[in-house]
């Protein structure tokens, strides 16, 4: 039988052991307070400010780069002597805003002048004089010569030498030229292909 001593007692040690945790119980609990912290700052922060490297495909856009002007407009001339007609499609943009020898013109236009002039002559060649960059533009003194066995600008074989020269000016963007302008002696060359003008006096000095 159960005295009224033993009874305080039991009730006693009962009230110490529920109020006052044992050691190992806390422990646990603080490890696991301290493991959902840690989770929770792994979601806010972000990866960049945790030391993370970016994404590599972002890395490759950043460091993409178009060519230059001078590197632009050197291929451009130099598809004279190519494919011309790949050299616009690739270096002269669709939206270009053209001044020419008679003031604003047509990009397509512009296109199909240049590729007449050269089916029209036998022979032909672009030379490039010089070139002179500022900023995103390029200045290129040039000159192209050829003998005369096709009709160009309607005007028939004459077997002439004819020769045309000038300076353009550039603007390039992105990789592309996106303002053209020119200054030649067009009507001279015109003159040349109709027999008006003894030949060889329009032919640019190199120097």
């Amino acid at each position: 039988m159960t005295s009224q001593k033993d009874l305080e007692s039991a009730s006693a040690l009962a009230s110490t052991s529920t109020s006052t945790p044992k050691p190992r119980k806390r422990l646990l609990g603080a490890m696991a307070g301290l493991a959902v912290a840690a989770a929770l700052t792994a979601v806010a922060v972000p990866a960049a400010a945790q030391g993370q490297a970016p994404h590599p495909a972002s890395s490759a856009s950043a460091t993409h780069r178009h060519l230059s002007p001078l590197q632009v407009t050197s291929a451009f001339y130099a598809s004279y002597n190519g494919d011309l007609a790949a050299g616009f499609d690739r270096y002269i943009s669709k939206d270009l805003v053209l001044h020419g020898f008679n003031g604003p013109e047509d990009r397509e236009a512009w296109i199909k002048g240049d590729l007449d002039i050269k089916a029209g002559l036998t022979g032909f060649k672009m030379t490039v004089l010089d070139q002179i960059v500022e900023g995103n533009k390029v200045v290129t003194r040039w000159s192209f010569t050829g003998v005369h066995t096709g009709t160009v600008f309607g005007i028939p074989a004459s077997g002439r030498t004819v020769t045309l020269s000038g300076i353009s000016i550039d603007r390039v963007m992105h990789g592309q030229s996106v303002e053209h302008w020119s200054e030649g002696n067009f009507g001279r060359f015109l003159d040349e292909l109709r027999g008006d003008t003894p030949p060889g006096t329009v032919t640019p000095s190199a120097k």
